[in-house]
């Protein structure tokens, strides 16, 4: 008796370890690769809908290209992207132009300058030939027009420092630049170049106005030193 029952038992677990064992439809790999799916769409989404401005930023977001509105400093959302795209940009950052002159090196202790002539050299009022270096320092005061209304900002902004500075040095004589007109030559070529930017639509603000050299050309400053003895 006792060994027929372990036949029926032998037989019971025998058929049952013979069942295909299937997994839920959950497993499956056809699902499995579409909650993946799911998930990447679900973090692309929300990792295009957010974004963060700086406290020395302003963002500007864009529809398909086109300008929509501008947003302070935090945390923002938008459309998702190809949507809505956003452009950020430092409004608060005070920006360096030089004129007549390039910073090629800068440490601690020393600095190594390269002389650029065609913009140094400038003709004053009484027809005299005197080089100026000069750095503008200027920062972003509508960032939507500094962005959209002009084509390479930084550019324009140093072409309208030099004609300014030839402006006012072509309505200067060169002993007032070389002595104690300096502070009004910078003065009235930041003045001058604010109004040129404005018309413009250039979008900035111009901070300062600084003359770091001015001398008569290499060729000639002996004899206008021996004019000054």
């Amino acid at each position: 008796m006792n060994d027929r029952n372990y036949e029926f038992e032998e037989e019971i677990y025998g058929e049952h370890r013979k069942k295909k064992v299937n997994l839920p439809p959950f497993f499956s790999s056809r699902s499995f690769i579409l909650i993946l799916v799911i998930l990447a769409v679900a973090v692309y989404l929300l990792t295009s809908m957010f974004f963060i401005v700086g406290p020395d930023e302003e963002g500007l977001v864009l529809r398909f290209g086109k300008y929509i509105r501008s947003e302070s400093p935090g945390v923002h959302i938008k459309m998702p992207s190809p949507i809505e795209s956003v452009v950020i940009i430092k409004v608060t950052e005070v920006r360096r132009l030089e004129v007549g002159f390039r910073t090629v090196s800068y440490s601690n202790k020393t600095a190594t300058y390269r002389y650029i002539p065609q913009e140094a050299l400038m003709l004053t009022g009484d027809e005299n030939i005197v080089s100026i270096e000069l750095i503008v320092q200027y920062k972003v005061k509508n960032a939507y027009n500094y962005i959209f209304k002009v084509i390479k900002p930084d550019q324009l902004i140093k072409i309208a420092t030099e004609s300014a500075l030839r402006q006012v040095i072509g309505n200067s004589v060169i002993d007032k630049v070389l002595t104690v007109g300096k502070y009004e030559v910078q003065e009235n070529v930041k003045e001058l170049l604010q109004r040129i930017t404005d018309k413009y639509y250039m979008g900035i603000k111009v901070m300062g106005v600084q003359l770091q050299d001015v001398a008569p050309p290499k060729e000639v400053e002996a004899a206008f030193k021996d004019v000054a003895s």
